[in-house]
């Protein structure tokens, strides 16, 4: 982690005071030199004199002079020093901001959207505080709920016919995953009257978008939305607590609610989007621009394999070689 040692302006020393030592290859100011001073222990390169870029040049707009600068004025400094080279940057090369890799690009998740990727559900239960997102079938209808009571199957996962039928007419029925397929569990609880239902995911993979791989969804007309394993649990629990009382929920239902970040346009049915390992989506031709700019997600940061900086090195070292200089990265290879 950098101190703010690394970040310090000070002066020069008076043997070195109006010149920098650059190095041409690695275009920088050389870090580490030979013994003699005259060659960039990186690369072998035979290094120049130059003046050092002002404050001014830098577009920082502040310079110190000893004790002249206030603290606030450091402060400000440093601050836009951030701002310029990113405000998560924590001295250590993660590659956040080095093109991402053709091959981790590659082998992102890429599709044609569908309802699940367009739609935002939000699940409000009464008693419980905010909201959980869930996510809508790829199958049925997608339509909001508004407050039902809520009743959890018997059994549980609703692959049986079900012991407690009579409870569920206009109700929000839930149930685990598992047993049967998930149109089958709709069905069930369909031919019971049931508003709509909610399936808990009972594997930590989310989020999961629930599909209908043998046609058996032709004729579901309730809307059916999964819940995630981490917040279904709690929400089952909770309502297994309440169970000589009612439980009322709204399911709110946004179409179109999401939305690029990137290009700020919605993500719409038929658009081809890809999906990051944090599972935040974008249309595929903004995020393929994106990382080639910088590897890590528009959103959170999260990032994929960076193109490799060795690559520079091993090319500066070629460099060297073939003006017949001596590369002193071949000694610490």
């Amino acid at each position: 982690m950098a101190s703010f040692d690394d970040l310090a302006f000070t002066r020069s020393s008076p043997a070195a005071a109006g010149e920098e030592l650059f190095c041409r290859d690695c275009n920088e100011v050389a870090r580490a030199t030979t013994t003699d001073g005259k060659r960039c222990l990186i690369c072998g390169r035979e290094l120049e004199r130059q003046q050092p870029a002002s404050l001014e040049q830098n577009g920082l707009g502040t310079t110190f002079d000893g004790a002249a600068g206030s603290v606030q004025e450091l402060q400000t400094v440093v601050m836009q020093l951030l701002s310029q080279i990113g405000g998560d940057w924590n001295g250590v090369d993660t590659g956040a901001r080095r093109p991402a890799s053709e091959e981790a690009v590659k082998n992102l998740g890429s599709f044609v959207a569908d309802q699940a990727a367009t739609t935002e559900v939000a699940v409000i239960v009464k008693g419980i505080k905010g909201e959980v997102i869930a996510i809508p079938g790829n199958f049925g209808p997608c339509e909001s709920i508004e407050k039902r009571n809520v009743i959890i199957a018997d059994p549980f996962d609703g692959a049986s016919p079900f012991r407690n039928a009579q409870a569920m007419k206009d109700q929000i029925v839930v149930m685990s995953r598992g047993g049967c397929t998930f149109a089958r569990k709709v069905l069930r609880a369909q031919a019971e009257h049931a508003a709509g239902v909610i399936i808990i995911q009972t594997v930590d993979v989310w989020p999961y978008t629930m599909t209908d791989s043998t046609g058996e969804s032709q004729n579901v007309n309730i809307p059916a939305f999964m819940m995630s394993s981490k917040h279904g649990k709690g929400f089952v629990e909770y309502l297994r607590g309440k169970h000589d009382e009612d439980v009322s929920a709204d399911i709110v239902v946004r179409k179109d609610a999401l939305e690029c970040i990137i290009c700020q346009v919605e993500l719409s049915i038929g658009m081809k989007v890809t999906r990051m390992p944090c599972q935040h989506m974008f249309h595929t031709a903004c995020l393929h621009e994106w990382l080639q700019v910088g590897n890590s997600c528009p959103i959170c940061r999260v990032e994929i394999a960076a193109k490799r900086t060795r690559h520079n090195d091993a090319v500066n070292a070629q460099n060297a070689q073939q003006r017949g200089d001596f590369a002193w990265s071949e000694w610490f290879s």
